[in-house]
């Protein structure tokens, strides 16, 4: 089976839940949390008018102001990458998160703490 998540609203819900495990064969593995809130499309729509502002002053792409962006704030990590045009071993540097898996609030802070590094270095923000 693959891994699922569930949300759990009403107390129908829970009961829906309660019988879905208990027909799960053994072993299995089960993790309960908070709900947690992806982050919103107003969100993410708003981070990428900031990538495009700062690509325009720049001249990166909004795609690579993004990965600088995730690097700067989540740190990073590097790994060895071939070249598919000539062959050269290359160090690219890889985000450890990515912005898509975080909730409201973790997106939240990476969106202001890229507008402040944008604000502060480029001269660019939103209104």
């Amino acid at each position: 089976m693959n891994e699922r998540i569930f949300q759990v609203h009403t107390d129908q819900q829970r009961g829906f839940l309660e019988r879905f495990i208990s027909r799960q064969a053994m072993p299995f593995q089960c993790a309960f949390g908070p709900l947690r809130e992806q982050r919103s499309l107003n969100q993410n729509a708003r981070l990428w008018l900031l990538h495009t502002a700062a690509s325009n002053v720049t001249g990166y792409t909004p795609d690579e102001m993004h990965e600088e962006a995730l690097c700067k704030h989540f740190g990073y990590t590097e790994v060895e990458r071939k070249d598919l045009f000539t062959g050269e071993i290359t160090n690219k540097r890889v985000p450890l998160k990515r912005s898509s898996t975080r909730d409201k609030k973790e997106f939240a802070e990476f969106m202001e703490a890229t507008e402040i590094w944008y604000g502060s270095t480029f001269g660019v923000w939103l209104e």
